[in-house]
């Protein structure tokens, strides 16, 4: 079978928890290595499921990678909405292979859909320390900000 990306549904649920728990033990943050919530996953994902985000999968005959973004008010101006990325995983063993870059883009494309119809006013994506070089801007991201943490 060929890789495909589409939205995830809750069938998906069992392949994204545990895509999400591999993501929460590669994070950089110690804490969040030990603070895994399955209840608080579940909640976050089925939020972002129902309308409050997007949810997107890299599969073949199963999962390999997602893509999960939130959907919430400007802390700036609580009328104006911004998509921003929470997680974006692609299984170790199909690092290397399209998925990521066909995630990235259907990301997106649904993001520009998204800002076109006005549903929001910018999607963001980010880059942990321990991330590959990625290069958002060949798909249309300008740098935005840095955060530093101690």
């Amino acid at each position: 079978m060929h890789l495909q990306i589409r939205e995830a549904n809750k069938f998906d649920m069992p392949s994204l928890l545990n895509m999400l728990h591999a993501y929460s033990l590669a994070t950089p943050l110690e804490f969040l290595k030990s603070a895994w919530n399955v209840e608080y996953a579940t909640k976050i994902l089925t939020d972002a499921m129902s309308g409050r985000g997007l949810v997107l999968i890299a599969e073949k005959t199963e999962p390999v990678g997602m893509l999960i973004a939130t959907i919430n008010p400007s802390q700036w101006q609580l009328n104006k909405y911004l998509m921003t990325e929470l997680a974006y995983w692609v299984n170790p063993e199909h690092r290397g292979s399209t998925a990521g870059y066909r995630l990235l883009k259907a990301y997106q494309q649904k993001g520009q859909e998204l800002k076109e119809s006005k549903r929001i006013e910018n999607f963001l994506i980010s880059k942990m320390c321990n991330s590959p070089d990625l290069k958002f801007d060949k798909f249309g991201f300008s740098k935005l900000e840095e955060f530093w943490v101690q």
